[in-house]
Formats: structure tokens, sequence, C-alpha cells
């Protein structure tokens, strides 16, 4: 799929998300947002955090070097996939990388092969545009999503770390 064009697959179909499909994607990254912020406080969201995520997926619906796919069936929307590509530090061989910067399955969709689909979809994408590199990040207690990933080909290689500082907690001299 290079561009605009449908994968039909019976009922299912695999496409490129519009401004109409903004509503529905924002359910699903709500449900995902609600997992995160059940298990930590890193994942507190401003109380606007809808109309700000909506802004923002119109600016990546414009942006030509993201995509934001999504999977159908039956004409509603049951997951989708968001990547953009990026570029490493100059140092490196692979200068040119693909980012996964979030993909979500509504709960009553999963373990039906809806994400290794989009997977799939957006492997191929980067494979077009001769990206070999795919990066993801997965919160560490995510035990669900590490086993998706890693079923899926993806290995850990690195790790990030958090320390939120307080301003009382700090001397400051």
């Amino acid at each position: 799929m290079n561009g605009k064009e449908r994968i039909n697959i019976g009922i299912k179909m695999i496409r490129e998300a519009n401004t109409k499909d903004i509503s529905a994607i924002l359910g699903l990254w709500q449900e995902m947002m609600d997992f995160h912020i059940k298990r930590s406080d890193l994942y507190k969201i401003k109380p606007n955090a809808q109309q700000i995520y909506a802004y923002y997926l119109k600016e990546v619906l414009k942006n030509h070097e993201s995509r934001l796919i999504v999977y159908e069936i039956q004409n509603k929307i049951v997951g989708y996939l968001m990547a953009e590509e990026s570029l490493n530090p100059p140092v490196y061989k692979e200068t040119r990388i693909g980012l996964i910067v979030e993909i979500g399955v509504t709960k009553n969709y999963r373990n039906k092969g809806i994400g290794e689909e989009l997977i799939s979809e957006i492997e191929k994408w980067f494979l077009n545009k001769d990206i070999t590199r795919i990066e993801c990040v997965i919160s560490d207690f995510n035990e669900i999503s590490k086993g998706f990933w890693f079923k899926n080909g993806y290995n850990p290689y690195n790790l990030m770390c958090v320390k939120k500082l307080w301003k009382n907690s700090l001397q400051i001299r």
C-alpha cells in the first residue's frame, strides 16, 4: 500500500486514516490511556487531553513522514497504528529509522491478529522507504504489550529510565 489505496480483506480493511476517523481513534487512544493511567501516575493527562490529541492527530495526518492507519471491521474502527520516519544521529550507519509511535486495538478485538496485520502493513511501508530498522517504546509494566512485541520479532535493546523531580526534594544552591 503506497499512499491512499485500501487493502480489502472481506469485511476487514486496513486503510489510511482521515479526519473523519479522529473520533474513533480518540476512543481507542482513551482506552489505551485509561489502562496506563491505572498503573502509573506518569501517564496522567490534562483535562482537555482529547482536544489536544485530536489536534495532534490532524497534524500527523498532514505530515508526509508519518502514517496513521486504521483497522476496520464492518465499517467500525477497532484498531489503529501511528508510525513515523525518524533520523538517527549521523554517526550511525542506519541514519533513517522507523518509529512505531502507538498501536491500539480495542479490548474485544484483541488476540485476533489485528495488531499483527497493522504491524505487517507498517513494516511494508518502512521497507518501501528503504528503512530496515523499526523501534517502539513499551511500558515496562505492560506485560501484555511486551509479549505482543516480542512475539512479533521486536527485541529489547535499550532501557529508558525515569525520575520525577520535586522542587522541595532538591537543595538548590
